[in-house]
């Protein structure tokens, strides 16, 4: 049941973690954009204000302003600097409207906390994460191929499945490792995140199911293996290849094209990418251009090895968790009512109820839950608390509709996935 280079892995690369032995950078290089539905190849001068390179006979050339208008800019100022080389990046940037940078190459960076207050994360503020970085050649037309078994194959252009609609929803995604760089284990591999490899945004897309539909699914069917553009940086590094099943596929997963009512920017899988509401983000495969309809799970590194909990259980749905994102952590706030803010999800459930305490966990208070729930999003809450004088420790605690409530401290995992203990932020009231 192997894909073309789905199998390509070596036992002593540890692909589980998200590291291999050479990580690919964004580089210097040529850029891609998305154009009104075609994917073009950017100079790196001409974004930067230069002439185009006369000698890119291959490549459709754009003005630095044409850049400012397409999907990658849609990402924010920030994001497209990143993505051009006009600002550096700093390693654990911690200012205001900075993303913190975990790894530079490929580029892997969480929300700061404070960007999470709002319900909606704002596209600068929005994570970042691959196992290798975005694919550096894109082609001029983007279409998307659905075979295996199907009664026909079909294969359809960026336009057509605009054509389609779609109706935006938000819909919140966790990298499974976050919080790994907090579970007190005595070592992992892998990106080490702390609170902030979760963002939600805006999506607009086609249910998978419809487009399922079209290519006549067959009942034998049972699992889809998304196959992305993105690449391993050397031969022997397995490609990044995950499946869902069936039950999955055909439910709530969805086929997006936009993000925040724009062209989904190219460090977020643009032009199109899965979105699986619920489930951690590996499964939302970035730069989705063939669905295989399978008759069992993918065999490939990423899910027969990587993404297990140590007994041996795949890592799928996200789990009831919440985060603090006012105050923040050593921050001095002024003694009497201080306003707790943050969110709170679950893969499995809606969110329930949220408390807080502010002496350590000794007591709690009922937190106001913002909003509606809404299937796949988090729950925004705030609470106003009265603080004293003197050292204190704020913390937040989910219940989901399902009964769970997030732990004093999660059970580890040599992974270092799924952490979902209780956030714990100390702050000094003067």
């Amino acid at each position: 049941m192997d894909l073309p280079h789905s199998r390509r892995s070596r036992a002593g690369w540890q692909g589980a973690s998200g590291r291999g032995p050479q990580r690919a950078g964004i580089g210097h290089g040529a850029r891609p954009a998305i154009v009104e539905g075609r994917v073009v190849t950017i100079n790196a001068e001409c974004t930067m204000g230069g002439e185009p390179d006369p000698r890119s006979r291959s490549s459709q050339m754009l003005t630095r302003r044409a850049l400012v208008v397409t999907g990658v800019a849609a990402a924010g100022g920030l994001l497209a600097r990143r993505l051009t080389g006009q600002g550096a990046l700093t390693q654990n940037g911690t200012g205001v409207g900075d993303l913190v940078i975990r790894n530079a190459r490929a580029l892997d960076a969480e929300a700061p906390l404070h960007a999470l207050q709002a319900f909606q994360t704002a596209p600068e503020h929005f994570f970042v994460r691959s196992h290798f970085g975005p694919p550096t050649q894109l082609p001029l037309a983007w279409s998307l191929n659905i075979d295996g078994l199907v009664q026909r194959p079909v294969s359809l252009s960026l336009d057509e499945i605009r054509r389609l609609g779609g109706e935006p929803r938000p819909v919140t995604l966790e990298c499974a490792g976050n919080g790994r760089g907090v579970f007190r284990l005595p070592s992992t591999s892998g990106v080490q995140w702390e609170y902030g490899a979760v963002s939600t945004a805006m999506w607009t897309g086609v249910p998978l199911s419809v487009l399922l539909e079209r290519a006549g699914l067959m009942a034998q069917a049972g699992h889809f293996w998304m196959e992305a553009l993105d690449r391993a940086p050397a031969g022997d590094v397995p490609r990044f290849l995950r499946s869902i099943p069936r039950a999955v596929a055909l439910d709530d997963a969805f086929i997006a094209y936009e993000m925040d009512g724009r062209p989904i920017p190219l460090l977020h899988g643009g032009p199109l990418r899965l979105i699986v509401p619920g489930w951690f983000g590996m499964a939302s495969t970035k730069w989705l251009t063939h669905v295989h309809a399978m008759p069992v799970e993918s065999d490939n590194h990423f899910m027969s090895h990587g993404y297990r909990y140590a007994d041996g259980t795949a890592v799928t749905t996200m789990v009831t968790k919440s985060v603090i994102a006012a105050p923040l952590a050593n921050q001095r706030v002024r003694a009497g009512v201080v306003v707790m803010r943050g969110q709170a999800w679950s893969g499995a459930a809606d969110v329930r109820s949220v408390d807080v305490s502010t002496d350590g966990g000794h007591t709690w208070q009922p937190a106001r839950l913002q909003g509606s729930a809404r299937r796949g999003a988090w729950r925004s809450w705030e609470a106003a608390t009265e603080l004293n004088s003197g050292p204190a420790v704020l913390m937040a605690r989910a219940t989901d509709s399902a009964g769970v409530t997030q732990p004093m401290q999660a059970t580890p995992n040599s992974g270092g996935y799924a952490n979902n203990s209780i956030h714990r932020v100390p702050v000094h009231v003067e």
